[in-house]
C-alpha cells in the first residue's frame, strides 16, 4: 500500500492529468467552432478542422476512456451549428469514430505513442490517418447532411472532399503536438541550443510572412514558396521533433490566414479553392517534414549509441582506454586550473590466467565483470574506473591526494574479501600522483604501472620466503 507521500503524489498526478483533459476538451470545442467559422460548402464542413488531431492525440496519449468526453465536445460544436438534429449526433459519432478507429491503427501498425520516432513509423502514420479520413467523418458527415435533408445531394462530392482534407490535414498537423508534447525532456536546455531554437522559430516565422503574405507588391507576385523549405530542414535536423511540430504549426497559421486575406501562392490557384489548395500544400509538407524530423533524431540516437561503444569497453561496460585518455586529459585541465592534486590507480588482477585455464575462459570472464562491478562501487561518483586491458584496470581518482587512493584500494580489497562468489579474486595496485609522478596522461599511467610491479615483486618475494598471509599492500612511484 502507498504511504501518505505516495498517496499524495498518485492525487497529484489525478488532478494534473483531469486539468490536462479538460483542456483538452475545451480546446476540442473551441478550435471545432472556429473551424467551422471557415466554412464554405457548408456551416458544417470545413477545410480547417483541428478536433481532428486534437481527438486522434488524445487518445494516442490517454488511451480510449476518455471517448464519452470527447463525444460529448463534438456534439457540443455540432448542435451549435446545425441544431438539435439526427445530423448533429451522427456527425459527431462519424467523427469519433474516425479518431478512434485511427488511434487503434496508429497502435497496432505505426509505434503508437511512438509512431513519430522513425521515419517508417511516421510514413504509416499519416497513411493510415489518410485512410480513415477518406473512408470514415468524411462519409458519414456527407450521407448524414444529406440524408438529413441539411445539404443537396448534389453537394456530396464537394462535402465529402472538404471533410476528408479538413480531417486529414488537422489529424496530421495537430496530434503530433499532443503526442510529442506528452514526451516533454525533463533536460535543461542548454542556452546555445535555446538561442538556435529561438532564432530558427523567428526565421520559420519570418519565411513564412514573406511567402503567404508579402511585404511588397512585387514580392507577392514572385513564387517564394520554396523558401519554406530550407528553414524547416533546419529546424527538423538541428531541433527535434517537438521544435518541428511548433513550427509546422505556426507556418499552417500563417499560410491559412494569408491565404484567406487573398496573398500568398495559393490565393491565386486557379480553378480551385485557396484554402484547399493551402491545406494540400500543408499535408505534405507536414508529412515529410517529420519524417525527416524523426530520421535526424533517429541518426542522433545511432551516432550516440555508436560513440558510446567506441569509448566502452564490451565486456565489463566500464570506459575502454581511449576514453581513458580522455578522462586523463580533461583530469589534468582541470587540475591545472585548481591546483589541486589527482590519483591514478593501476589495478591487475592475481591469477586470472590460471582460473582461465582450470575452469574456463566464461568463469574468466565473469570474474573481470566482478571485479569491474566491485571497482565502480568502491569509486566516488566523480570517479571513473576504466578497463586499461585484459586484466587490468585504472581508476582515476579526481581531487584526490595518496591517502584517498589508498583508501579505495583498502575498499577494493574489502569487497573482494566479502564476495561469496566463487573463484576468490585478488588484485594488485600501484598509485601515480599528478603532477608529481607525470604530468601527460602517457607518463601518469607509466607510473602506475610500475608502481604496481613493484607490488607484484614484494608478493613474488614473500612467496619465495614463504611468508603466509602476505597481505597486498601499495607501493608508490616516487622520484
Amino acid at each position: 500500500m502507498p504511504n501518505r507521500a505516495g498517496w499524495e503524489a498518485i492525487r497529484a498526478r489525478l488532478a494534473h492529468e483531469q486539468t490536462v483533459v479538460v483542456s483538452i476538451l475545451a480546446a476540442y470545442a473551441i478550435s471545432g467552432k472556429l473551424g467551422l467559422m471557415l466554412a464554405t460548402v457548408h456551416p458544417a464542413a470545413s477545410l480547417v478542422w483541428p478536433p481532428a488531431g486534437i481527438a486522434l492525440g488524445a487518445f494516442l496519449v490517454f488511451g480510449f476512456r476518455i471517448w464519452a468526453l470527447l463525444l460529448g465536445a463534438a456534439v457540443i460544436v455540432y448542435v451549435t451549428t446545425l441544431g438539435i438534429t439526427p445530423a448533429s449526433l451522427t456527425m459527431a459519432a462519424g467523427d469519433l469514430g474516425q479518431a478512434l478507429a485511427a488511434a487503434y491503427l496508429v497502435n497496432r501498425f505505426a509505434g503508437g505513442r511512438h509512431a513519430l520516432h522513425t521515419p517508417r513509423n511516421c510514413l504509416r502514420f499519416a497513411g493510415i490517418v489518410l485512410l480513415v479520413s477518406v473512408v470514415g467523418a468524411s462519409n458519414i458527415g456527407a450521407l448524414s447532411l444529406i440524408g438529413f435533408r441539411l445539404a443537396p445531394g448534389t453537394d456530396y462530392a464537394e462535402i465529402w472532399a472538404t471533410l476528408q482534407l479538413g480531417n486529414f490535414a488537422g489529424a496530421i498537423l495537430i496530434a503530433p503536438l499532443l503526442i510529442l508534447g506528452s514526451q516533454g525532456s525533463t533536460a535543461r536546455m542548454r542556452t546555445a541550443r535555446f538561442v538556435e531554437g529561438v532564432a530558427a522559430m523567428l526565421a520559420v516565422l519570418t519565411v513564412a510572412l514573406l511567402v503567404f503574405y508579402g511585404f511588397t507588391p512585387a514580392l507577392r507576385a514572385m513564387p517564394l514558396d520554396f523558401l519554406i523549405v530550407p528553414v524547416l530542414l533546419w529546424v527538423a535536423f538541428r531541433l527535434g521533433r517537438r521544435a518541428t511540430a511548433g513550427a509546422l504549426l505556426m507556418l499552417a497559421v500563417v499560410a491559412i490566414s494569408g491565404t484567406l486575406a487573398g496573398y500568398g501562392p495559393f490565393a491565386r490557384t486557379p480553378g480551385s479553392s485557396p484554402l484547399m489548395a493551402v491545406q494540400m500544400f500543408l499535408a505534405m509538407t507536414v508529412v515529410m517534414t517529420l519524417a525527416l524530423a524523426a530520421m535526424a533524431s533517429e541518426y542522433l540516437v545511432a551516432e550516440e549509441q555508436l560513440r558510446e561503444m567506441v569509448v566502452t569497453d564490451p565486456l565489463t561496460g566500464l570506459p575502454n582506454y581511449r576514453k581513458l585518455l580522455e578522462v586523463l586529459g580533461t583530469e589534468i585541465k582541470r587540475a591545472n586550473g585548481t591546483d589541486r592534486p589527482f590519483a591514478v590507480v593501476f589495478f591487475d588482477m592475481d591469477g586470472l590466467k590460471r582460473i582461465n585455464d582450470e575452469m574456463g575462459h566464461l568463469i574468466g570472464s565473469r570474474a573481470v565483470c566482478r571485479f569491474a562491478e566491485m571497482l565502480r562501487a568502491a569509486c566516488r561518483t566523480t570517479d571513473t574506473a576504466a578497463r586499461y586491458g585484459g586484466d587490468e584496470f585504472v581508476a582515476v581518482l579526481s581531487d584526490t591526494d595518496l591517502d584517498g587512493a589508498r583508501l579505495v584500494i583498502t575498499r577494493v580489497n574489502e569487497r573482494l574479501t566479502q564476495d561469496p562468489d566463487k573463484p576468490e579474486l585478488a588484485v594488485s595496485a600501484g598509485i601515480a600522483m599528478y603532477p608529481r609522478d607525470g604530468r601527460t596522461p602517457t607518463t601518469l599511467l607509466s607510473a602506475a604501472d610500475r608502481a604496481l610491479y613493484g607490488v607484484k615483486a614484494e608478493k613474488a618475494a614473500a612467496r619465495r620466503r614463504g611468508v603466509v598471509g602476505f597481505r597486498e599492500r601499495t607501493v608508490v612511484n616516487s622520484r
